[in-house]
């Protein structure tokens, strides 16, 4: 009996341990203002596609004309983290409960009390 117990223990844990390696569905539309450190904030809007490509408005306020720069690509989903694959540099976002949350160049949370979270929209 206290075999049966273990190895059901055991499959529990690897089973768990297997579903948080499963890929997320992240597909939708991320929406969220980020710090400037010249200009009044930088508007964001990120489209994740389900066929794995992305589009990024960003539209920095109160500095120029309100150009949108637009960057498209794209992007997986490793580890928990969304990457967007761009030929610059390689942005990376933590995925979190209907937002993702933008990460330094190493991948690891910015700390820092301003925002760098975009919150998917409905």
């Amino acid at each position: 009996m206290k075999h049966i117990i273990k190895f059901i223990a055991v499959v529990c844990i690897l089973l768990s341990a297997c579903k948080n390696n499963e890929p997320q569905d992240v597909s939708g539309v991320y929406i969220g203002e980020f710090p400037c450190a010249d200009c009044v904030g930088i508007d964001n809007k990120m489209s994740l596609n389900s066929d794995g490509t992305f589009v990024l408005e960003s539209t920095y306020r109160g500095k120029g004309d309100d150009t949108v720069f637009t960057k498209t690509g794209n992007y997986s989903v490793e580890n928990g983290k969304v990457i967007l694959e761009l030929v610059e540099s390689p942005f990376k976002y933590k995925i979190g409960d209907n937002y993702i949350e933008m990460l330094d160049i190493d991948g690891n949370k910015i700390e820092s009390e301003l925002n760098y979270k975009l919150t998917k929209q409905d």
